[in-house]
This record gives structure tokens, sequence and C-alpha cells, in this order.
């Protein structure tokens, strides 16, 4: 329970208690290793060390009389192992279901007779026939367990198996430290703090059991008998409410499902193999009954609060979509009349009119909010997602939106009862593994307003103006082509279409669009309504309107001035979305999500990118705030060693990682030596804001402890900006001050190995960066070492 790091420094459940138990008695520790080729070999070395009183304190004894004869131990323990029973991740055997198996085949060591006898107290005790498979080793135990010949394996909680799900623990064996015999002056003072420590952070033996000894169990892929199950059903009739674009909506052309929804269904299909018709839910004034006369099997877009779900008589799934709530309101209504203003509802809320003398039915929200618009109604209810679909593709002048903070509206499926169990858990467990970004790019791609839709739309708001305005056109035609030469009259022509387009273009929104053409190398990026650009980019002029700027051979100019990612998102993206850190004009610094799509022609060949920039500061905050509060060392605020082994093992199990770098600050001792602990506290505060600056938002930064640090990239990355990204660290170096406010620097070393998109665990992973880190310290530190992953 105590382990020596490659650095020197010591881990582990028994190191850190130690440490806390120094808080209170001012002890300073000398660790002495054991020598033996095997685990029983070194535990005898250490007994005899005991013996002999070659070490005042040993860890992890259990008691008995005949060893209390022997040595002194305290009467409280710290800490507590059980007996345990592992099963096969996403396996039949879960802990719900152990009580029912009926007949229970466990692996176990032949030889474990205390374990055995534990084992089938437990078995007897909960009804349970017991079939043991005698093994010879863990391996072998592993084996079977996952081959279906037992359905679990017999260990101790403190091991951790990969692949393995704990579902039982029983039998409590609590253990103590205990010094030589005679010496209860060592074992009282470390009695009374385990006391005093009990009595003041009681969680403490909890949280080392969970940080060393525990994994999470999150895990929602479907086990093969619910993936059968969902692969033979019957196709499914899913009911659609009203328009709720971009949420969903039915094509009035063809009669199709677009949306939100329909990616969400899309991914249920993939995923499961489950089919789904589409039906159209007529309006009536009683929703309830309106389903049921659809003869539907479950209904998309139901709001999932418990309340709409009854008196629907449904049972919702997960939901699959969460948004904040927005009041839409006519600009000249004062807020604080709402109580007595009339309410635009859609139909499916038809139920509220009944209560209420000042609620207005209309068939969509898209009517709802026209009329707030044009004083039919006073105000209606949106979500972030609908109100500014709506309000950017209709003529809504009149309007303006009111966030509700601390009110959020999430939508789900609703199931219609009797619903199917099975089905429900199938729904319920894809919805809830729906990965973030696979989530974040349904929500873009049936966001966006198809562009052949938006002019029809902005041709019938503005048919006038258009028609004055081609005449005029024309007018200015015929006076050019009797003043100018023909071609400098269709170049001006060009120029001044290509101005109006723009400018009708951005007037729609207050983000920062761009467009990137292939074929001229230009790139055209917008002026947004706010008082300063969101992205800014030198070299580049200014339109006549001040409403964009444009940038020539923008592919060199941003080489050189800007990120290579930003590059690659504005010119050639590999991804819909990158997030990264930016310097703004006036010092500031934050982050910028550029969302990109790639344009092709008829043939399927790159001819444009088009796209936005968002300044997401308060997202990357809020992320890493929510984060710190569970999960983040409390010294640099990167995160801390568990959770870093824990994200980083499931990105690596998955095949998602770029990379795996570990850091380590060379000669940091002599920090703390030469300078105090203050300093090196600073020191180590400098790296980990270096590490930061350094990454994505996305990317996985922590510290392992002490002066050692480790990076996991979420998603591939060029070896080219790996390269660049450990040269500008390594480059900089660390600058901190000490208690006298002079300044230092630290150099920094780094091992990493560049991973490809096959899965692999995470102590392989560690085991090879650690490799190149020793590398780079061996060939003289201030330097990385860049791996290609090899597998084990």
């Amino acid at each position: 329970m105590i382990e020596r790091n490659d650095d020197g420094s010591f881990s582990g459940y028994a190191y850190d208690y130690l440490v806390h138990v120094a808080q209170y008695t001012g002890w300073t520790y000398e660790f002495v290793e054991a020598q033996g080729e095997t685990e029983n070999e070194r535990a005898l070395a250490l007994l005899d060390m005991l013996d002999t009183g070659e070490v005042d304190l040993e860890g992890n004894m259990v008691y008995s009389e005949q060893l209390a004869e022997l040595y002194e131990y305290p009467q409280n323990s710290y800490g507590t192992a059980h007996t345990a029973l592992f099963a096969p991740s996403n396996g039949a055997l879960t802990q719900t279901n152990l009580a029912t198996r009926g007949t229970l085949r466990v692996a176990l060591y032949q030889s474990a007779k205390q374990r055995r006898e534990e084992l089938e107290y437990f078995c007897s005790q909960n009804k349970l026939k017991l079939e043991t498979v005698e093994c010879t080793s863990l391996e072998e135990m592993q084996d079977l367990a996952l081959s279906g010949e037992a359905d679990a394996l017999l260990d101790v909680d403190v091991n951790v198996h990969d692949g393995f799900d704990m579902v039982a623990w029983f039998a409590a064996r609590p253990y103590f430290f205990a010094a030589p015999h005679g010496q209860r002056e060592i074992i009282d003072e470390l009695d009374a703090t385990i006391a005093r420590i009990n009595e003041s952070d009681p969680t403490l033996q909890n949280t080392l059991r969970s940080k060393y000894f525990m994994e999470s169990n999150e895990n929602y892929a479907l086990t093969e008998d619910e993936l059968a199950f969902a692969q033979n059903h019957r196709s499914l009739r899913v009911g659609v409410l009203s328009d709720k674009q971009p949420v969903q909506s039915i094509d009035p052309a063809t009669g199709e499902l677009k949306g939100v929804t329909r990616g969400v269904l899309d991914y249920l299909s993939d995923m499961a193999g489950l089919e789904f018709e589409i039906v159209p839910l007529e309006r009536s004034d009683d929703m309830a009954a309106a389903i049921k006369a659809a003869d539907v099997d479950m209904v998309a877009g139901i709001d999932a609060n418990y309340s709409v779900s009854e008196s629907l008589d449904l049972s919702l799934s997960a939901p699959y979509l969460t948004a904040s709530t927005l009041i839409v309101y006519n600009k000249f209504i004062n807020p604080d009349e709402f109580p007595t203003k009339k309410l635009a509802v859609p139909w499916e809320l038809s139920s509220l009119a009944k209560n209420r003398d000042n609620i207005a039915v209309y068939d969509t929200i898209e009517a709802c909010l026209e009329a707030v618009n044009n004083g039919e109604a006073d105000y209606t209810y949106a979500n972030t997602y609908t109100a500014p679909y709506y309000t950017s593709i209709g003529n809504l002048g009149n309007v303006l939106t009111l966030p509700q903070s601390t009110i959020t509206s999430t939508t789900a499926f609703g199931f219609v009862r009797p619903v199917e169990p099975e089905l429900l858990l199938v729904v319920d467990k894809l919805l809830r593994g729906l990965p973030a970004e696979q989530r974040d790019s349904i929500m873009y791609d049936n966001a966006l307003i198809d562009q052949s839709e938006q002019v029809n739309l902005f041709l019938q708001d503005h048919l006038l103006e258009i028609a004055a305005g081609c005449i005029t056109l024309l007018m200015v035609v015929i006076v050019l082509l009797a003043l100018y030469l023909r071609t400098r009259t269709r170049a001006g022509r060009r120029m001044r279409e290509e101005n109006r387009r723009f400018q009708k273009l951005y007037g729609l929104t207050n983000e920062q669009l761009f467009e990137y053409s292939m074929e001229n190398d230009t790139l055209i990026l917008s002026n947004p309504k706010g008082p300063e650009a969101i992205a800014e980019i030198p070299a580049s002029e200014q339109s006549d309107d001040g409403s964009y700027r444009v940038l020539h051979h923008a592919h060199a100019q941003i080489a050189v001035n800007s990120d290579p990612e930003m590059l690659d998102a504005f010119t050639s993206p590999n991804r819909l979305v990158t997030d990264l850190p930016y310097h703004f004009a006036n010092g500031d610094e934050g982050w910028l999500r550029i969302i990109s799509n790639l344009v092709t022609n008829d043939e399927g060949r790159p001819i444009s990118v088009i796209g936005k920039v968002v300044r997401i500061d308060d997202e990357v905050r809020e992320r890493m705030d929510l984060s710190k509060r569970a999960h983040h060392d409390g010294l640099t605020g990167l995160l801390n060693w568990e959770t870093f082994k824990e994200r980083a093992g499931e990105l690596l199990a998955a095949g998602k990682a770029g990379a795996l770098l570990i850091i380590d600050a060379d000669n940091f001792k002599g920090v703390n030596d030469t300078y105090g602990h203050l300093a090196g506290d600073g020191a180590l505060r400098q790296t980990a804001e270096a590490l930061r600056r350094a990454f994505r938002p996305n990317d996985l930064v922590g510290r392992l402890g002490g002066d050692e640090f480790a990076v996991c990239l979420n998603g591939p990355i060029d070896h080219d900006q790996l390269v660049e990204r450990c040269a500008r660290i390594v480059g900089e170096g660390v600058a901190y001050v000490d208690q006298a406010d002079v300044e230092h620097s630290i150099t920094l070393s780094i091992g990493g190995v560049e991973l490809k998109d096959e899965p692999i665990s995470y102590r392989n992973a560690y085991q090879q960066a650690d490799s190149a880190l020793y590398r780079a310290k061996e060939e003289g530190k201030d330097r990385f070492v860049l791996e290609k992953v090899a597998r084990k």
C-alpha cells in the first residue's frame, strides 16, 4: 500500500494516511523497502525487520491474538479490506441481479481457505447455490470469467481488475499499523492521532479507498441480450408534435422528419438497430386523446417533466436535449406586467388555456412568436434553440428575449404506457452514453438554417425592397454601360453584389462569420454587432461599409500570425469544432471556438470553408470551475491523479487519445531546498499555467504528484503540431519568484507517446511515455522526446 514512483517519491493509501498523521505528530519518515522475488518473501522480510527493530512501524497488518503477543497494535485501524466478487464489465452478472441468480459460479484460488469460507457463508445467507472453479493464478481466474466458464472471480476489494466491475463485497477485515514488541510509546501516539483524524475527517478512509482501489462503474454499453432485443424489435411508431425547429419539424415537401430529433433517432438506429416510423400528430384540444388516436408507441419532443408525462400517460426516457428557457415578449410590453398579459402557447400545451383566460393557442411555436411580434399576444416561452432559430429567419423586429437563468427545459421521448421495460432500458442507456462530441455535432448540423430556405424567406419578407433595388440596379447598369467599358462595369457590379450579400448575411447575427475561398486564397471575416471583433486578423482590409474584413493571401498570412490549429480551422478543417486559446489585441486572454464546414462542388471537390467564430471564455471557465470542486489538485488547479487516470484511461481504452505526455520539472528538489516550499509551490503553479496555455480546453492536463505532470490529448493531433507545442513548452521554461520576490526559472523535460486509433491501456501508454521521459532526462534534461506507440 506504499509504492515508490519513478522519480523516487512515494504514493499509496498508507503513504497518504501517514502524511495525515504527520500533520498532527510532526513525524518525519524514512521508508525502508524489503527485498525478495515474490510478495510473500517481501512480506516475511518486513516482519523480520519489525522483529529486530530495524523499522519502527509497519502497515497493512491484520490483527490476531497470536500476532498481538509478538507486536504492539493500536486500538484503531486505518482502513478496511473486504472479500469481493468481480464480474466482467457489460456481462450478465450485476450488483442488482446477483441475489436472483440461483446458481453462482466463482473462480478462486485453490489455497484461499478463509476467503472460500467467507464466500460459502455469503452464498448461504443470500440463498445462492455456489459452484467453485479452482485456479492457481489470477490470470486463470480472469480468463475463466471472461470466457463465461465462471460468473465472477473472488479477490479483495483493494485490488483493481481492468475490464471487471465489483458486484458484491463482504467479510470486512480491518488493517493496522504495528510496532515492535514493547514500543508502546509510538503506538499510543499513533492510536490517539488516528482517533483525532477519525473525528476531524471521518470520510478520509473512504476517500483514500476510492482514490486508490475503486474504479468508476459508469458504463452505458448494451449487453448482448439488450442488443439482440433491440435488433429484433418491430418498427416503432413515433408521434411528432408541431414544428419546433430546429428541434423537430416535418418537411412539407417530402413528409420526412428533420431536426435534432431526427439525428437522435438515427443515432439510436445506428447503435442498436431500432427502426422508426414517423407519425405526425394532428392538432387536438385533448393531447392525450390525440396520442392514443394516432396509435403510436412513443412521442418525440416531450417536455421532460413529471406533470406533463402524467397528464399524457407517458413514461419518459432520459433527456436528449437540454436548453435554457427564454421569455420572448413584445418590446412595447413592460416585463413586470407579465402576469396580467396574454400568453401565446402551441397547441400541445392547450390544456393550460382551460385554467386561464389570457392564453391564446396557436398551431406552432413559430406562430406564437409571430403573434407576439404582431401584438396579437404579449409574450410566449421558448428555449435557446428555438427562439434564435425563428428570430434569425423571420422578420421579428418587435420581440425581445428575457433569459430565465434558473429554469432549464429538457426534451425527451415519451413512451406510451404500458411501456416495455427492456425497450426503455435500451433507449435510456444509449441516450446517457451519447458522446458529447456526437451530441454537439447533432445539434450543430440541425441548428443550421438551410441556405435556400433562408433566401426564400428573405425574398418573401423583402419583396418590395428587392423590387426597388432591382429597378435601381438596372438604372445604374444602364448608366454605367454608357460611361464605362464593359469589363469595368461588370467588375463594379460584382463587387456591389458581393457587398450586399455579405451585409445581409452578417446582419442576421452578432456572431463572427467567415468564408474562405480556396480558389482565390481569400478570407472574408464579418464584423459582429458588438463593440469589438472576436478574432482579429492582421493585414486585412476593411470593407467600405465596415461590415466585414478581407484578407488576401490568407493561408500565408494566418500561418505567420496565428496558431497552426487556427490555420487548419479556417482553410482546411479536419474536424467540425476547434477550440483554442487566443490572445486579443487589447491584452486579454481567452478561448475561441471555430466551427467550420467544408463546401464542395457537384464533383465533390472542396471549394470553400464557411463557419463562425464564438468566444467561449464563460463555457471554459464554468467547465473548469465545476471540475475543480471534486476532481482537481488543490495547489495547481489541474486534474488530480485519480481523475486524470480515470479520464485518460477512458480515452485511451476507446482509442480516442492523440498522445500521452509526462512532464517533469528538472532539479525541482533544489528549489524547495534553496528557496523554500512557498517558492516551490509557486513554481508548480506556474508550470501548471504553462501547460494550460499550451493545450486545448478539452485536452486532459493533470498533476500526478510532486513535480510530475501529465497531458492526454483528447482526439487526434498532427505530429508537427505536437512537436511545436512541446518545443514551445520546453523552450520557454517556467519562471517563478522566491520569498524575496527575486525571479528564478526551472527547465522542463517531456516524454511522450504518439497514439494511433487503436485502444491501449493506461498502464501501457504511461510506461512508454515514462520511458521517453527517462530518455529526455538521460540526454541532459530541458528537452522533449516523442515516441511512436508500441503494442505490447
